[in-house]
């Protein structure tokens, strides 16, 4: 399904695939600044780096960085799907700890990653929550708790 967002600039509730081109043609356009684009640049480095380090690893955007009327957003929200065989309890190598880190990744791609093995109750309960449009954004674009945002799966 494309990538279609409404009068608000959301997309409807639910996940949609898209390739990395598709995110950037609809999200990392020029508005009040040059803040998504940069954002985009960063994007494109850490899913690179994803897919290097944890083949089958699925990065979903969420946040603020999905909704077009939010001009600025201070990063991205992403949930990384692990594959099923993930096993969080051990350790890891650099490459994989440089994208499943939260202060690595915020520091290093300003992503705000919230890494859960695909399928776990933990990966489902932050793809429910990051479906939710966070208090500061209904107050400012005057809209209910019940509204809900679409997220994006990033394709390989």
């Amino acid at each position: 399904m494309p990538l279609e967002f409404d009068e608000r600039g959301l997309l409807a509730p639910g996940i949609y695939d898209a390739t990395l081109a598709e995110v950037d043609q609809h999200l990392a356009r020029f508005q009040r600044s040059d803040r998504r684009i940069k954002l985009m640049a960063k994007l494109r480095n850490y899913v690179r780096e994803v897919q290097k380090a944890i083949p089958g690893a699925v990065v979903v955007l969420d946040g603020s960085f999905v909704m077009t009327l939010v001009d600025e957003p201070d990063d991205i929200d992403v949930v990384l799907l692990l594959p099923v065989e993930w096993d969080v309890d051990t350790e890891v190598g650099v490459q994989q700890y440089n994208v499943v880190s939260k202060q690595r990744v915020r520091k290093a791609f300003a992503v705000e990653v919230f890494a859960y093995p695909i399928g776990s109750a933990k990966a489902e309960e932050w793809l429910e929550f990051f479906s939710r449009i966070r208090p500061r954004w209904r107050e400012q674009f005057g809209w209910s708790a019940e509204v809900r945002k679409g997220l994006v799966r990033v394709l390989p």
